[in-house]
């Protein structure tokens, strides 16, 4: 898995004890109820061209925003996920995505990006709104295409004070997401245990 350096030189991959996050964190779950919820969460996020974003507010009836946003700015190292030059200046942004209205968190993300890679109206939107990543695509008219990663350590930060993962949710699982044939980012997602309401059978 590719490391990162932040701008100072120490390594966003370094070794942290009080991290609780592993390669894998779906839980086992032992009953049939647990398995039903997460094999209908798992249908609905794997429908073609839908945005998490959509699949959550309509599975939650609210909008979700994203609080606890966090960027650091970051430099690749080779080899990478996305193909780049060592140094290139690449985004690791952190955030919850949490119920508008209810103020529930559901989904806790770690991205790594390349700003150079995406659209300057797509950027700036990241940057100064609340608005989740899934948001900003559908309303800038962006297609995009996903490919899964084994597990949530490709966009795994370092530095303390970025989002506390629990153990125990409900899903968890990496992908990289594509623009016109170019990997612009990895995305690592906790889906909280909080959903578990909307998802009886």
């Amino acid at each position: 898995m590719a490391h990162l350096q932040q701008a100072g030189g120490k390594s966003a991959m370094a070794s942290d004890p009080d991290r609780r996050f592993g390669p894998n964190r779906e839980r086992a779950c032992g009953s049939m109820v647990a398995m039903a919820m997460r094999s209908h969460l798992e249908s609905a996020l794997s429908e073609t061209g839908r945005t998490v974003t959509s699949v959550l507010e309509e599975l939650v009836g609210e909008p979700v925003d994203a609080c606890e946003r966090r960027h650091v700015t970051v430099a690749a190292d080779t080899p990478n996920l996305f193909g780049v030059e060592k140094g290139h200046p690449l985004v690791q942004r952190s955030a919850v995505l949490q119920g508008r209205t209810s103020a529930q968190p559901f989904v806790n993300v770690e991205t790594l990006l390349v700003p150079s890679r995406l659209p300057a109206a797509f950027y700036r939107r990241l940057e100064t709104s609340a608005d989740p990543i899934g948001r900003i695509l559908a309303m800038e008219g962006i297609d995009f295409t996903r490919s899964q990663l084994p597990g949530p350590e490709a966009t795994r930060p370092s530095a303390r004070g970025t989002l506390a993962v629990p153990d125990d949710c409900l899903l968890a699982r990496t992908y990289r997401l594509e623009i016109d044939g170019l990997a612009v980012m990895v995305i690592s997602e906790w889906f909280l245990r909080s959903l578990e309401p909307f998802l009886s059978p």
